[in-house]
């Protein structure tokens, strides 16, 4: 598969949100707190099960001097003295794929990027209008350790999924760079013909076929899978997902309504054998709806917009949504 052929060591990235909370707080790189998680930008601390992510921890990692990366086979528990602890009445260590040293201002103390995937034994305490609160609440914490030594405890909020589609610039996973392309430019999403070739205005999709988007988040499975290894076999979620389909030229990824008939429902959806965290979305093309072409690498008249995509799919769970944009061929 092309996604596990990309296996290297992925680039650093700069955090410059994290440095610059860090500066405003006046703390010297002693400091062990986490500033922030997310997969490009800070989000606050929301996780599900399951959900492979990157945490920015302060004063941690001072003799980092390179990214450290897991080696083959399943994730271990600690690296370079480094361990991401979930307290949650009792206390449970996260996987973890890699420790990068992130780029920051002078005099904005030490900040590592810890890239770990959350236990799918993890308590969601979650209710809606169709699901019953829990009796029982259990306070979730996360706290870094380094050569031994707790840091400071964050407050984390469980929740059943945090989908993030993937795309060639995330530093979530093995083969992203973490970095943005020049330009502006939008990064291309992993989303797979079946031949696991990247969709692309060179490489259009077309209506009715099956195509693969990678993600990560999508929470519990069943059989449910360890964290920090691979699975076996294609393994579905607990969750059923529903889809949108957005036909506008570069239109943003949106909200699924509740719609459990196809084509809004995924033909699969569930754990990718061969690397830890890595989910599928398995989906058909529908028919196109005033498609606009897309670009082919000549520049547009001028005044006129470049259509980059035309078919933006989302992809919704109970607590969170993401989407892909890609290009659709109008040759039926």
């Amino acid at each position: 598969m092309r996604f596990f052929a990309m296996l290297q060591q992925a680039r650093r990235f700069a955090f410059v949100a994290a440095a610059v909370a860090l500066t405003a707080l006046g703390q010297s790189g002693n400091l062990n707190m986490i500033m922030g998680a997310g997969y490009v930008s800070p989000t606050p601390l929301q996780v599900a099960p399951g959900q492979v992510i990157t945490i920015f921890g302060a004063g941690v990692g001072s003799s980092l001097t390179q990214t450290v990366l897991a080696g083959p086979g399943n994730w271990p528990a600690s690296l370079a003295g480094i361990s991401v602890t979930i307290r949650q009445g009792t206390d449970m260590l996260a996987p973890i794929l890699k420790v990068s040293p992130v780029s920051s201002c002078a005099g904005c103390g030490v900040i590592t990027a810890i890239t770990i995937q959350i236990p799918f034994n993890l308590m969601v305490f979650y209710c809606s209008a169709s699901l019953a609160c829990p009796d029982v609440l259990v306070a979730t914490d996360l706290f870094v350790t380094e050569n031994g030594v707790p840091g400071t405890l964050s407050s984390v909020t469980t929740l059943p999924d945090q989908i993030h589609i993937l795309t060639v610039c995330d530093p979530v996973l093995p083969g992203g760079t973490g970095i943005l392309p020049i330009g502006g430019l939008p990064c291309q999403p992993e989303v797979t013909h079946a031949n696991c070739v990247l969709v692309s205005n060179a490489n259009p999709a077309t209506v009715g076929e099956e195509l693969v988007a990678y993600a990560v988040g999508l929470g519990a499975t069943n059989p449910v899978v360890a964290a920090g290894q691979a699975a076996a076999q294609p393994t579905p979620t607990v969750q059923t997902f529903n889809l949108d389909f957005n036909f506008h030229a570069n239109a943003l990824p949106a909200q699924p309504s509740a719609k459990p008939t196809a084509p809004f429902v995924p033909l699969f959806t569930g754990l990718t054998p061969g690397y830890p965290g890595l989910y599928q979305i398995n989906f058909v093309v529908p028919p196109l709806q005033s498609a606009l072409p897309c670009a082919t690498g000549v520049a547009p008249p001028p005044g006129v917009n470049a259509v980059n995509t035309n078919l933006t799919v989302s992809v919704g769970g109970a607590t969170s949504f993401d989407g892909a944009a890609i290009c659709v061929s109008l040759v039926q």
